[in-house]
């Protein structure tokens, strides 16, 4: 059986913004460590209780802290973000860098 991992990180406005970073990253360093065969992550920026308001940065920083895991978005923001930014820059460089690493 194959598992897989999706977040859309919640947490109280008033907490620590780099401690709920940090809690959401150690939460799919656990699910690689635990064999998860995939782990999504959503992104929001309009409210303040979803801190990953970038969810392409966010998963970057998790590729050379995991082993096994696939990393996927599980929503990109369209609206906010210009449709070529999304599709070029961003992406190409996550997955050459991962690879880099």
């Amino acid at each position: 059986m194959k598992l897989g991992y999706f977040t859309m990180p919640l947490h109280p406005p008033s907490r620590n913004y780099a401690e709920t970073l940090a809690e959401d990253r150690e939460a799919i360093i656990l699910a690689d460590k635990l064999g998860f065969n995939e782990a999504y992550v959503g992104e929001h920026v309009t409210d303040t209780a979803e801190t990953v308001t970038d969810c392409v940065v966010f998963l970057a920083s998790l590729m050379s802290e995991t082993k096994n895991i696939k990393l996927g978005t599980g929503t990109v923001n369209l609206a906010n973000t210009h449709p070529a930014a999304i599709a070029t820059p961003r992406w190409r460089c996550s997955t050459t860098c991962s690879r880099a690493a």
